[in-house]
């Protein structure tokens, strides 16, 4: 399965911009998004598994174990920042993230907003992957459905743009829950 822009775009994001090999800085290196633990030898998708790579150091690093020394180093880097994330997610918002009940408070936000407005807020096909997508990212429940109802009453926005906006909502509280998290990494474990 390829990775999204959107995913590509935040973890060159959370990396800033920066090898995790050898330090190098885009615009000065052309950056690439590698898998720790290739697909190839089992590894995901998922943001904790990819990490910012320079040009030469993804193609140098082809199907290399995790296991391996600069490789082991970044698995441990994204490990770290996986655990930070959820910490950052219990400061910032003081709340545990399931996935079921995040997707559960979201459909009871949508749908009393639906049959309140005569079923007018429509979703789009992969609404229920990309509300697991933030759940995982580190957005709490309450979080997903606070982000709903704020959607949901919003002034001014037309029905097809109502889940758009909750989307936008989310990506501003995961904002804080990275600084949070980046604030955690450079204060230590």
């Amino acid at each position: 399965m390829a990775i999204s822009k959107r995913t590509r775009y935040e973890v060159l994001r959370r990396d800033e911009f920066t090898c995790r090999y050898c330090g190098g800085k885009s615009p000065e290196v052309e950056l690439h998004v590698d898998h720790v633990n290739p697909v190839a030898l089992g590894g995901t998708d998922s943001p904790d598994n990819l990490v910012a790579a320079c040009r030469d150091c993804n193609l140098g690093k082809a199907s290399t174990s995790p296991s391996e020394g600069t490789v082991s180093a970044v698995a441990k880097d994204a490990e770290r920042w996986a655990r930070a994330i959820e910490e950052a997610s219990q400061v910032v918002f003081g709340t545990d993230d399931a996935t079921a009940v995040a997707l559960e408070l979201f459909t009871d936000e949508w749908s009393q907003a639906t049959a309140w407005h005569g079923g007018l807020h429509s979703l789009p096909d992969n609404w229920a992957a990309i509300i697991v997508g933030y759940v995982r990212r580190g957005l709490p429940d309450d979080q997903i459905a606070n982000a709903a109802r704020i959607a949901i009453n919003a002034r001014g926005v037309n029905s097809s743009a109502r889940f758009p906006y909750f989307c936008g909502v989310c990506r501003n509280r995961l904002e804080r829950v990275e600084e949070a998290a980046r604030a955690i990494i450079n204060g230590g474990e």
